[in-house]
């Protein structure tokens, strides 16, 4: 009983968990359209690295969440079965109807009915929770980015306004990321819980001493802190805040050293890669020792002004020029938004 409950608490949960993370997708979808031709700095180990737009980024974002959308989906439909199994796993009290009361049974439920008992092989349960912990750990990436763009010396985002949220007891001029920080906070709880349920996987002969039990105090924990990392990025992501003039002044804060790569890779059909990066890198350096924009820098070195004419020059210079197919994966994302609205029954 206690199993075959579990299964029904799940799947509700599973339905609650992925209505919510519908309401994620709906906001990165949003975020995603709107953004599309809204250019920022794309950052790798926290530098600046090439220019993308805020679009792209939701993007990724939406797509991420929609994987975990059909995850949970997938894990619903095949997952979850009744268990009856009597007290040994061979039904032995119910006789010859042993088979037939346990499909019976699945069925009354609108559950799968196993080929065999499963009390001790909790690799059911196991899946679910490793589906949830990979759920929490995405939202912890969304947030994650949301607090690093929120900080004070990037300023790109910030959470919506709300009486009370946000603010600082001490200091006035805050306003803290608080619903992504919640989220940060609810996933690391919800990963943490995961490895307790996996362990409990190792359980004896026909009946658990221990791991099944330690499953009844877990598993409802992971769910409630999965959810509220869910929950908490809708909440942070419904009303963010975009500031996309701060984005374009920090994407304009190396004086164009962001577009070196566009500059090599213009200059490597003439010369091969190797040599046309080392031609950047040293007018990248050029550049830093007289302050100019690489633009200028670029069109003052008679090496790279041989081969490229100067509107070519400004095209590689030009963070808007590139952005590789950034437009058709925002594209792809909202297309497969779309699919589980449709696998949903709705309409956008």
């Amino acid at each position: 009983m206690i199993d075959t409950a579990l299964m029904l608490q799940m799947r509700d949960g599973l339905d609650l968990m992925v209505e919510e993370l519908l309401g994620v997708c709906a906001a990165c979808a949003k975020l995603a359209g709107d953004h599309r031709q809204t250019l920022m700095v794309g950052r790798t180990l926290l530098q600046q690295a090439l220019p993308i737009t805020f679009g792209l980024k939701a993007a990724r974002w939406l797509a991420l969440t929609v994987r975990q959308v059909q995850a949970l989906r997938e894990r619903r439909e095949r997952t979850l079965a009744a268990q009856l199994g009597g007290a040994a796993g061979t039904l032995a009290a119910l006789g010859e109807n042993g088979l037939q009361v346990s499909a019976l049974l699945a069925a009354d439920l609108g559950l799968l009915a196993p080929d065999l008992p499963w009390h001790t092989e909790r690799d059911r349960v196991a899946e679910i929770a490793a589906s949830l912990g990979v759920a929490a750990g995405a939202m912890e990436k969304i947030a994650r980015d949301v607090v690093l763009l929120a900080q004070t010396e990037v300023g790109e985002v910030s959470e919506g306004d709300a009486p009370g949220k946000g603010g600082s007891s001490a200091m006035p001029q805050k306003h803290n990321p608080v619903e992504a920080i919640g989220a940060i906070a609810a996933a690391r709880l919800a990963v943490g819980i995961v490895p307790v349920i996996l362990s409990a996987m190792g359980q004896e002969h026909e009946r658990a001493a221990g791991g099944w039990q330690a499953e009844w105090v877990a598993l409802p924990d992971l769910f409630r802190f999965t959810a509220g990392a869910v929950a908490r990025v809708r909440g942070a992501l419904s009303g963010l805040q975009i500031d996309s003039t701060r984005m374009k002044a920090n994407l304009d804060l190396t004086n164009g050293l962001i577009m070196a790569e566009s500059l090599t890779m213009a200059l490597a059909p003439h010369l091969g890669r190797p040599e046309a990066q080392r031609i950047v890198k040293a007018t990248c350096g050029e550049a830093v020792k007289s302050g100019a924009h690489l633009r200028q820098a670029a069109l003052a070195d008679a090496q790279v002004r041989a081969i490229l004419s100067p509107a070519e020059i400004e095209r590689a210079t030009d963070p808007s020029a590139f952005l590789g197919s950034a437009d058709t994966f925002i594209d792809r994302a909202l297309a497969a938004y779309r699919e589980v609205h449709i696998q949903s029954g709705e309409t956008l």
